[in-house]
């Protein structure tokens, strides 16, 4: 079984918090982690658009969507 968002990506919940409030660009502020955040949701079977301004919102609303669930 997959492991959830927040499961893997828990030392990192705060900064993906403040992506989703829009208070900071993940792809800018850590490429890294942003990098690993895309190939997680596209695992998970999300389709990106191949285009990297629309790939970042789309990631911002998944990001959104997870973090959600477990509050």
């Amino acid at each position: 079984m997959t492991r959830s968002l927040v499961d893997k990506f828990h030392k990192h919940i705060p900064l993906l918090e403040q992506t989703v409030r829009r208070e900071c660009d993940l792809d800018y502020s850590n490429p890294k982690l942003y990098r690993k955040v895309y190939r997680y949701f596209k695992g998970q079977g999300v389709e990106f658009f191949g285009n990297p301004d629309d790939d970042y919102e789309l990631i911002v609303e998944e990001l959104q969507t997870a973090l959600n669930k477990n509050k």
